[in-house]
């Protein structure tokens, strides 16, 4: 018998959810095979086999929340194709000479080696196998943690049963609408089941809502609400605002490649560099302020699951039309759940769109350890002075919260002013 503990899948983390069983009891399993989607404080993940063997317990149900390093699943393993044990995590790292190591794939994990190990006496208590997932680099100067990966063996997808797929979101909102996914017409490809699918599926009519209901905070959202309790009470955060006309870049993005998004990071990129500070890291501890040498932009997205904050690294060195694709390819995959922990770790100054939503503007609480957020507001076509004359102009609201113990009003108002200035008059350089 072997015990499976649910590892660490994230930045520390000290539980994750389980979404969905891919497995039952019972069930005879290969290595590395799919055994669940568990949800970290930031994405879902398929937590692959650590054994070859038959599933002889699970030890929680799907919605349920486990500790880190507590028992996960029984496995009755017959010795052939188990996963050995992980090296002490005090060891170095192999040399490249030592053994392959698996390219890093977002999300996804692989059993490291062992040394060959005596059987256990039969009446031995069960192993308990901890695994080792990921590790930490540095980036621009910031620590970061890889994306998940074990060592040697290359992670293997099993077959999914049945004919219909869907990604874990999809997955855990037909399970929380009471929707079998093979009574669902896939509109994706190869049977790939969407969440319009799911909005189209024929569902019988909801009963009248109680006057009041509870529902336990877990995941994302719970992850969210500690993060933004720490950052607003540990953080002196402080706000400047500035209406801008932005009737000449909105007429680029038309005519373009490139998005009023995009085009608007640039501008924030741009004015980051007369004002590096923007993205600099306080340290509380050691009363030290770090520096980085390149800009992570942060791109705030509104998922299902709750909001993330995806990074697009070293943007600084990208063009609008880049940055264009590069947004959209953050955006869609916060949607699936699919982004790796460093896409979600990485950021180092966030931009938030929250005019998409129709609002004129907003103060936003600073994305843990960094120095500055900004938000876009709606576009408004509005009166405005324009060469002496009044006429209608596209008018954006730009907010920026800055931490008051990295910057001063002077630095923040002088990084919104160059934000402004490159919006009202932009030029070539700001799309190539």
């Amino acid at each position: 018998m072997k015990t499976f503990l649910l590892p660490d899948l994230g930045e520390g983390l000290t539980e994750s959810e389980v979404v969905a069983w891919r497995v039952a009891e019972g069930d005879t399993v290969e290595l590395n095979q799919p055994l669940a989607d568990i949800e970290t404080a930031k994405a879902v993940v398929e937590l692959p086999s650590p054994y070859a063997g038959v599933i002889s317990k699970l030890h929680a149900g799907e919605g349920e929340t486990v500790a880190v390093g507590a028992p996960l699943i029984e496995f009755d393993v017959d010795g052939a194709g188990a996963a050995p044990s992980p090296a002490p995590a005090d060891e170095p790292a192999p040399s490249p000479e030592a053994g392959p190591v698996a390219t890093p794939e977002a999300n996804e994990v692989a059993p490291a080696p062992e040394a060959p190990a005596e059987p256990a006496p039969a009446e031995a208590e069960p192993e308990k196998v901890q695994v080792l997932v990921g590790s930490i680099t540095v980036h621009g100067g910031k620590p970061q943690r890889a994306a998940r990966s074990w060592d040697v063996e290359p992670f293997v997808r099993a077959e999914r049963r049945g004919p219909n797929r869907a990604m874990p979101p999809v997955r855990k909102l037909a399970k929380d609408r009471g929707i079998d996914l093979q009574s669902v017409r896939a509109s994706g490809d190869g049977g790939l089941v969407t969440r319009a699918d799911l909005d189209g599926h024929g569902a019988a009519a909801p009963a009248a809502a109680p006057a009041s209901t509870r529902e336990k905070v877990t995941g994302l959202r719970k992850h969210t609400a500690a993060a933004m309790t720490q950052s607003a009470l540990t953080v002196p955060h402080a706000a400047t605002f500035h209406q801008v006309d932005v009737t000449e870049t909105l007429a680029l993005a038309k005519s373009g490649d490139a998005s009023f998004l995009a085009l608007a990071s640039r501008a924030i990129l741009l004015a980051a560099k007369r004002w590096p500070d923007v993205t600099a890291a306080f340290h509380a501890d050691t009363n030290e302020l770090e520096r980085f040498a390149h800009v992570n932009l942060g791109i705030a997205v509104s998922t299902d699951r709750g909001l993330v904050v995806a990074s697009i690294d070293e943007a600084e060195t990208m063009d609008a039309v880049r940055l264009t694709a590069e947004i959209r390819d953050r955006a869609v995959r916060a949607r699936e759940g699919s982004l790796s922990m460093a896409e979600l770790t990485s950021s180092n100054i966030t931009i938030s769109n929250v005019g998409v939503f129709g609002v004129d503007g907003g103060i936003p609480i600073l994305n843990p350890g960094e120095s500055a957020i900004i938000a876009l507001g709606a576009i408004r076509r509005l009166p405005w002075e324009h060469e002496g004359q009044i006429a209608l102009r596209d008018v954006c609201t730009v907010t920026v919260s800055f931490d008051h113990r990295v910057l001063d009003g002077r630095e923040a108002a002088g990084f919104l002013a160059d934000i402004a200035a490159v919006l009202e008059r932009p030029s070539l350089a700001l799309a190539r």
